[in-house]
């Protein structure tokens, strides 16, 4: 997870699609005998009353292998977020009368509203707001069911509206398009793609080792060094997760805090919590009702002191690492404690019985020095061909770079 929106997508050649690990997991009946997207019903209306979306979302969640971002508990605080700032609309997939899909789309145009118009699924275009970042994105689905629905909906809307001039997905796999379809075929295609790290918990419990014992002598040597330092300094090491509602607040808080203290220091950006609408999301976000522990909020503190914190989404076996805080200032001529914290948090949800610790996008050397193995998400936007199409390459050629 990176602390800034993916915007300014780059044109791309495609690939074969290739179906990787983190797709196979989630979605184990996916490409084996579902229907086709000619054999789907697409619905284009107003996003209904928010009682019934409630209601028939997370019944069709409860069918689907969905990713913590297309859950409930992400997508009503999304909707809370953005208020009634932007045209909503529900878009509906069908398979003989029942409800296979669905996915929020909002409608905007630039210029003072007089630009082209962009669709966008599960963002809205404000840099700010979208720099929540969602990630795994796609249409919610029944299981086995996401690529037709995803192709069966960009067929849709390319053929019967006419409106859009360009249709962004953003944080989506690859292999959830079929991107030799004939409604993709008369799109031109931008792709940005960005590299994913997970870690493989159920080999590490597997192998019957430790999680540092997989890692580069180098790396595990620095976390190993970092620990002994803090604990002869300070005391004993310890890890805990937020217990309730109000601690996940209070260590959301801090940890906000740290992760600003260091981005505006060190990178001279905002950081991911510079927006107060943004820490009001995270903290609807982890409301008093969690019944399935999904909002992780950890700290590793040596003795009376606080190292960091980490901040994870856990969901159907996969921990998604959101974001984490680290006390740089007190603490970085003690060799690695970003290394030791994160360590820490694998370790912790290797022992909870999880299978998969997902870094989410971003090609972060810590990520890449913890990870046993990668993945990749798309930024794809889809645009028509013609004038408009046209007008924004000439235009992309002309501006000054950055």
């Amino acid at each position: 997870m990176t602390s800034s929106g993916h915007n300014g997508l780059s044109t791309d050649r495609l690939r074969e699609p290739t179906f990787p690990a983190t797709l196979q997991a989630r979605h184990p009946r996916a490409f084996l005998s579902a229907p086709s997207a000619e054999d789907l019903v697409v619905r284009f209306e107003s996003l209904p009353d928010r009682a019934w979306l409630e209601m028939q979302w997370r019944e069709l969640e409860s069918r689907s292998s969905c990713s913590f971002f297309l859950s409930w508990s992400w997508i009503q605080q999304w909707l809370a977020l953005i208020g009634s700032q932007y045209p909503l609309s529900l878009l509906s997939v069908h398979h003989q009368q029942r409800l296979v899909g669905m996915g929020i789309l909002t409608a905007r145009r630039r210029f003072l509203g007089l630009g082209p118009l962009h669709l966008r699924l599960h963002e809205v275009g404000d840099r700010e707001i979208d720099n929540l970042t969602i990630e795994y994105n796609g249409l919610l689905a029944e299981a086995g069911l996401e690529r037709a629905c995803m192709t069966a909906m960009v067929a849709h809307l390319a053929r019967h509206d006419a409106r859009w001039s360009t249709l962004f997905l953003p944080g989506m796999e690859e292999a959830l398009l079929d991107w030799k379809a004939p409604a993709l075929a008369g799109l031109e295609q931008r792709l940005d793609r960005q590299a994913t790290r997970q870690v493989d918990l159920a080999a590490i419990r597997d192998r019957g080792k430790g999680y540092l014992d997989q890692l580069s002598p180098n790396n595990r040597s620095a976390i190993r060094r970092t620990e002994r330092k803090l604990a002869r300094e300070y005391g004993d090491l310890e890890f805990s997760v937020a217990r309730d509602h109000a601690q996940r607040i209070a260590y959301f808080r801090e940890m906000a805090a740290l992760h600003q203290a260091h981005w505006t220091t060190h990178r001279r950006t905002a950081g991911a919590f510079g927006d107060a609408r943004i820490r009001q999301f995270h903290e609807n976000l982890m409301g008093a009702h969690d019944p399935h522990q999904q909002i992780q909020l950890a700290r590793l503190s040596a003795g009376e002191k606080t190292i960091g914190y980490t901040y994870n989404f856990v969901h159907r076996g996969t921990a998604y690492f959101y974001q984490s805080g680290t006390d740089y200032r007190r603490f970085a001529t003690y060799g690695s404690p970003g290394l030791l914290l994160l360590s820490r948090t694998i370790e912790h949800a290797a022992a909870q019985g999880l299978s998969c610790f997902d870094f989410l996008a971003g090609d972060s050397r810590y990520k890449r020095a913890l990870a046993d193995r990668e993945g990749e998400l798309l930024w794809v936007s889809l645009d028509r061909t013609g004038p408009v199409s046209r007008a924004r390459r000439l235009w992309h050629r002309l501006r000054p770079p950055k």
